[in-house]
């Protein structure tokens, strides 16, 4: 894997004589672009980044994604200074695009600005996937907004758990943590459930003094799921703090993620160790839950060989647009031939 390094000062020398690849992971909660130029040696250098809201089209909708992606993608343009400019290729890993529908909308927008002279639509665990399995086997869990578990065997074969969406999935993830400690304060509230601190935390997070309020705090933007995943850090920090109500949610949360890890293992029939690749903003950015996460996990039979934090996913997508742009130009020299 060719490394990749972050040199601002070079930007404008190096796309003069470099190809331009866009990168783009987008979830339930955010957007995240970069821009790569890539010499002649196969040498990546990111020159331009960006960030937008979310654009999981089936979840936020169709306008508020593809402003989150416009966003994005027009920060990291402006960002590198190459506004304008004719990219390569694309590469966008989006939350829901296996949706009917979303990649026919994508692929719309992505013409309508072109985007990129080959633009590639994928799931948002593949970036992660990828770096779990070299050998083409292994697991990848994103715990983020929302969860989803994807495995593949060393014949190809693939596995998907979770990834139902929070109306009646998504354990373990930032919304369920939201959800679950949003429950607690009620149940404290009508005096059928412990007190917990949790419901001065997250009275003060809503800017409201009455829990009754809290329903009309979440609901106030327009994208609940969003707001409700948002309380996800006040949980775990209050687990941290030794809260009773907020331990039992963490807890919780990190079983029910665990279990999409073992359900993929077991679709696969894997007897012996494999790679795992963690992503997501709760399973790799909080200390208390990732501790949690990797204890059990390693508690699992058979236990990951391996496990890969990937902090920013989207960098997979560049290496999967790199991968591309090499493999057209073997083709072109093939033809050639």
């Amino acid at each position: 894997m060719k490394s990749v390094s972050e040199k601002p000062a070079c930007k404008q020398a190096t796309v003069k004589r470099s190809r331009l690849l866009l990168g783009v992971d987008g979830g339930g909660s955010k957007t995240a672009a970069l821009l790569a130029s890539v010499n002649e040696r196969g040498d990546m250098q990111i020159i331009g980044r960006g960030s937008g809201g979310p654009s999981n089209l089936r979840l936020a909708g169709k306008e508020q994604s593809l402003q989150s992606l416009d966003k994005a993608v027009d920060e990291a343009l402006s960002d590198a200074g190459v506004a304008g400019q004719e990219l390569d290729c694309a590469v966008l890993a989006l939350a829901g695009s296996t949706a009917p529908g979303v990649q026919q909308d994508v692929f719309q927008w992505a013409m309508n600005r072109s985007l990129a002279n080959r633009v590639e639509i994928i799931p948002d665990v593949n970036p992660v996937l990828d770096q779990a399995t070299e050998s083409g086997r292994g697991i990848a869990l994103i715990v983020g907004t929302g969860s989803v578990a994807v495995g593949t065997d060393s014949r190809g074969h693939s596995v998907t758990k979770g990834g139902w969406g929070h109306w009646f999935g998504d354990k373990g993830s930032g919304f369920y943590l939201g959800y679950k400690a949003l429950a607690a304060v009620a149940e404290a509230s009508d005096e059928i459930g412990p007190e917990t601190v949790l419901s001065d935390l997250v009275l003060q997070e809503l800017e409201t003094t009455d829990p009754r309020g809290i329903l009309t705090e979440v609901t106030a933007s327009g994208n609940t799921r969003c707001e409700v995943a948002a309380l996800a850090p006040i949980v775990l920090r209050a687990a941290a703090a030794g809260d009773a109500v907020a331990v039992d949610i963490a807890n919780h949360a990190v079983s029910e993620a665990v279990k999409l890890v073992e359900a993929v293992s077991r679709a696969l029939a894997f007897d012996s160790p494999y790679p795992l690749a963690l992503a997501g903003g709760v399973a790799c950015r909080n200390v208390f839950f990732r501790d949690r996460l990797m204890h059990e996990l390693e508690q699992l039979q058979p236990p990951p060989a391996s496990i890969t934090v990937v902090d920013e996913p989207v960098q997979g997508c560049l290496t999967i647009a790199s991968e591309m742009l090499r493999s057209s130009r073997a083709t072109t020299r093939l033809r050639a031939d």
